[in-house]
Order: structure tokens, then C-alpha cells, then sequence
């Protein structure tokens, strides 16, 4: 076993559940730490000489020109988050190095969130919150959980995740992927060719799905006609993913009979924004996936993973690919 570098660089303060302390690291990597040099670094002032000798770097929102130039030695380059798209495309690597991502660690708390939203959405929760506001009082009722169709755009794995805490309710579960490789996790797999025949099934649309060249604004003006009248629809995976001037005229002539929004354009959301109004509307602020508990040990337990499978010469999880853009 050789001697390894880790540069750790944080652009959020101590005490942030996104913060990655050296302590951590070392925790992570088990019985190879003793053969670890960890040091972490402040995005704001980074140390360039520690950045030039380490092997490992692990962060999220960094700067891609600073590792270009100043990460030659580095092999992986790990982000603590899930989506990539910010760094796409890669090349800005150095040479023989790889970027590899958190995805996975979402599924848990993404998951019993999904449920959650799922079926507040095909109860009629929007509803009810807006007559609330309103001191309508509106006793229609809703059908069950069981007589609906979930259709979802990406199925990896917090789109499963979430599929899995819907299946024992009884709804029907229709995927879209990239594959239309069928799964055990769903009744039907449709491929994203497919996509327009899939959309005319859905009582409620989960997009969860990466955001690439080929994904944003993949659900417009057609899509949401496609779907049924009264369908709803939760955005899980990233804002641009959804055509959000279509979603509000869908929601404000009542076509869609609610939405949730989990993600944005531009966050947070400013204060200004027509969306805060928009009837049958709920709004989160991005906070579906994250736990405020262990999140950065989630992460890092992958990153740890590809070190002992790097120093091992064996294949990384996790490793992004350029080409699909995740």
C-alpha cells in the first residue's frame, strides 16, 4: 500500500450539513487512513502547492480552470452531490483522472420524500391548501392511491426509491429510461423515444431524470398536454428539467390538477418569482434529498470506496460518463 494525498476543499463554513472535515475523511477510509495525508482547504482560499501534490479531491460546486491547471497529479475527482451538469464537459480533467459522483446516497431520505409528495398530489393536497388560503371550504373527494398510474421520467435510483414505497399502495408504476431496460421496480418500461406514449398514462409524473443537453426542458407545452386532465406532476431532479412557463399555464387553466416543485432555474428562488402564487402550487426548497444527518458520510463512503478500488486497480463506482452527461 502506497502513501496518497487527499486535498478536501469546502465552499460552505463548519457546522453546514454539507461541510466535509478532515476527521471525516479519515473515518471513511478505514484501515487505509494511516496511509493518508487529508488537509481541507476553504474554496475561497485554496492551497495551490497542496492542491499540485494531492492524488484525491473531493468537493462540490469547485472551480474546474483550478483543477486544470493546478490538479495534474489528481486521479479522482470526487463531487458530493449527484448531478454534474455544472462541470460538463469534462475537459477539464487532467489527464487519466475521473469524476465520480454521490448518486445514491439520495435514495433513503428521497425516497419516504417522494412518497410523501406523491401521494399528497394525488389526494388533492394542493387543492386544499389553496382553499385554505382562500376559506373555501371544497369537500370533493379523490380516488385511491390505487386506481392511479405513476409515470417516471428516469428510473435510477431515487426514482426506484421512491417507486418502491409507492408499489405496496397498489398504483400502477410506469418507467421512462434511457435503456427501456424493464425492472423489477416497475409494470412497464417504456424508452425515451416512447416518452409522448408514456406521458398519456400518467395521473401523476415524477420527473427524476439528469439534467443534460438532451434532457432540459424535456416536459413542455406538449408533454403537459399529453397528460391526463387532472393529472400532477413533482419535479425532484433539477428546474430545467420542466418548462416552467407551460407548468404555470397548465396549473392556472386547471389542466394539471397540482404540482410540486422541488427544484428550480435559479435558486433560491427570488422572492419576486410568479411561482410563489401560482394556484395548487407547493413549492420546497430543495430539500427533498438531503439529510441533515450524515449526508457528507454517505458521500464520503463512496469516495473511500474508490480510493481502496483505485489503489487496488479495480473498476470506480459512481464514475461519470462524459458522453450520457452523468
Amino acid at each position: 500500500m502506497r502513501d496518497f494525498s487527499v486535498y478536501v476543499e469546502n465552499a460552505v463554513p463548519p457546522g453546514s450539513p454539507y461541510f466535509v472535515s478532515e476527521p471525516a475523511v479519515l473515518k471513511a477510509l478505514g484501515a487505509v487512513a494511516g496511509f493518508a495525508e487529508v488537509r481541507s482547504f476553504n474554496a475561497q482560499f485554496p492551497d495551490y502547492q497542496a492542491l499540485e501534490a494531492a492524488d484525491y479531491f473531493v468537493g462540490s460546486g469547485f472551480d474546474t480552470a483550478r483543477l486544470k491547471v493546478h490538479g495534474k497529479r489528481l486521479r479522482v475527482v470526487h463531487c458530493t452531490s449527484a448531478g454534474v451538469e455544472k462541470y460538463m464537459p469534462l475537459d477539464w480533467l487532467p489527464n487519466g483522472a475521473v469524476l465520480t459522483n454521490s448518486s445514491g446516497v439520495h435514495a433513503k431520505k428521497g425516497g419516504a420524500f417522494g412518497l410523501m409528495t406523491v401521494l399528497m398530489l394525488c389526494e388533492g393536497v394542493p387543492r386544499h391548501i389553496q382553499n385554505q388560503r382562500l376559506h373555501r371550504w371544497d369537500n370533493r373527494l379523490a380516488t385511491g392511491i390505487d386506481t392511479k398510474t405513476i409515470v417516471f421520467v428516469g428510473f435510477g435510483a431515487l426514482g426506484t426509491a421512491i417507486a418502491d414505497r409507492l408499489r405496496p399502495f397498489g398504483p400502477r408504476i410506469v418507467a421512462v429510461t434511457r435503456s427501456g431496460k424493464t425492472s423489477p421496480s416497475a409494470d412497464e418500461v417504456f424508452t425515451v423515444a416512447d416518452l409522448d406514449q408514456a406521458l398519456t398514462l400518467a395521473d401523476c409524473l415524477v420527473v427524476s431524470c439528469p439534467l443534460t443537453a438532451s434532457t432540459k426542458g424535456l416536459i413542455g407545452e406538449k408533454q403537459l398536454a399529453l397528460m391526463k386532465p387532472g393529472a400532477s406532476l413533482f419535479n425532484i431532479a433539477r428546474g430545467p428539467l420542466v418548462d416552467t412557463g407551460p407548468l404555470i399555464r397548465a396549473l392556472v387553466d386547471g389542466r394539471l390538477s397540482g404540482a410540486a416543485l422541488d427544484v428550480f432555474d435559479e435558486e433560491p428562488l427570488s422572492a419576486d418569482s410568479q411561482l410563489w402564487d401560482v394556484p395548487n402550487l407547493i413549492i420546497f426548497p430543495h430539500i427533498s434529498c438531503d439529510d441533515a444527518d450524515g449526508y457528507v458520510d454517505r458521500c464520503l463512503s463512496i469516495f473511500a470506496d474508490n480510493i481502496g478500488r483505485d489503489l487496488r486497480g479495480e473498476p470506480l463506482r459512481n464514475r461519470v460518463d462524459a458522453t450520457a452527461g452523468y
